[in-house]
């Protein structure tokens, strides 16, 4: 995987797991952080910022940590690797969280389109 496909990946991740927080978890105390981009031992040199409830901080480091760990220089999409790296019960929490804010986010394009918004 590229250097530029793993900040991709890595501000898409980020980018679901904000809208599912955002949404889902509006009763929960979120605090700002910012992930340091580091890719095979490699300093990017980009920090991104966001704010999280604990849970959903969690569930994004654990998918930073898994997207870092990816051996393969083509990455896949998660949902059709044959060497999947996420366990079970995280890759369903991230896979509800995916499906959910995907909508969301399909959603407001569309309303933006639209000139709803």
């Amino acid at each position: 995987m590229t250097e530029e496909k793993f900040i991709d990946d890595s501000k898409t991740v980020l980018k679901f797991i904000k809208c599912y927080c955002d949404n889902k978890h509006t009763d929960r105390v979120q605090t700002k952080d910012s992930l340091h981009l580091c890719y095979k031992d490699k300093d990017l040199e980009q920090k991104i910022e966001y704010e999280l409830c604990h849970e959903c901080k969690c569930t994004l480091s654990y998918s930073y940590a898994r997207l870092q760990q990816c051996p393969h220089s083509e990455k896949p999409k998660c949902r059709t690797c044959t060497e999947p790296c996420y366990e079970k019960n995280e890759w369903k929490k991230l896979a509800k969280i995916m499906s959910y804010s995907g909508m969301q986010l399909g959603v407001l394009r569309i309303k933006k389109l639209l000139k709803l918004e």
